[in-house]
């Protein structure tokens, strides 16, 4: 990923990202939540490769407009949020649908913490709904984004709907962020019909790493956008 960005390895931004690691992990169960695989409902938090990834992503491109689809206790969100605020500037919009059950639905963006004691929280837009249902419009508003991360329903359908609606609002040297990929084969059909687009995939990680990577943990993908 860092050859693609033609940013040297090892970098310092990865290094910082460990630092902030085991704090969000340690606040999260100070509330009472275990991050990890299934630990929202049936959904997974992002693990430590996925974050890790668009931590770098998000410090070197330095985007001013991110996308998120699918936040559940928040860990991406808190991730992004803390490197724009190091970059001293972008927003992310974040789109969720929230649980029925209000246990659950409670504890959606958890990781982002108090908004009032956060100053990163005001880069931070929540929208309520299916991505099915709200993206379109967002994308219509933004114009153009620098960084787009799908990690919500990761159905064939909804993947391709989600990549094909970002893609041509994704401005160059920007990158599209896709977990789970290995569930179907919607993220390998988008790149192979743009083959003089660079992309890679990569292993998810466990959250604590005394832990082996869960059975339900395969890989994600990331696509650039370079245009001649």
């Amino acid at each position: 990923m860092h050859h693609a960005l033609g940013c040297a390895w090892p970098c310092p931004q990865a290094d910082e990202f460990w630092e902030l690691w085991p704090r969000v992990i340690a606040e999260l169960e100070a509330k009472g939540i275990h991050a990890g695989p299934e630990s929202f409902q049936s959904w997974n938090d992002g693990d430590a490769a996925l974050v890790r990834a668009i931590w770098c992503l998000t410090r070197h491109l330095k985007p001013q407009k991110v996308v998120e689809t699918g936040v559940g206790h928040g860990v991406t969100s808190r991730f992004i949020l803390e490197a724009m605020e190091r970059n001293g500037s972008g927003q992310l919009w974040s789109i969720d649908l929230p649980p029925i059950d209000r246990f659950w639905r409670n504890q959606v963006g958890a990781a982002v913490g108090d908004p009032q004691t956060n100053p990163y929280a005001a880069r931070w837009t929540l929208l309520k709904g299916s991505s099915r249902s709200r993206l379109p419009q967002l994308l219509a508003s933004l114009g153009e984004i620098d960084l787009f991360i799908h990690d919500s329903l990761h159905s064939a359908r909804n993947v391709r709907f989600e990549l094909d609606l970002a893609w041509p609002t994704l401005g160059s040297h920007g990158a599209l962020v896709v977990d789970d990929v290995d569930a179907n084969c919607a993220f390998r059909d988008f790149t192979q019909a743009m083959p003089a687009q660079e992309s890679i995939l990569a292993e998810a990680e466990p959250i604590h790493p005394d832990l082996r990577r869960s059975n339900n943990k395969g890989l994600f993908g990331i696509i650039f956008k370079q245009l001649a």
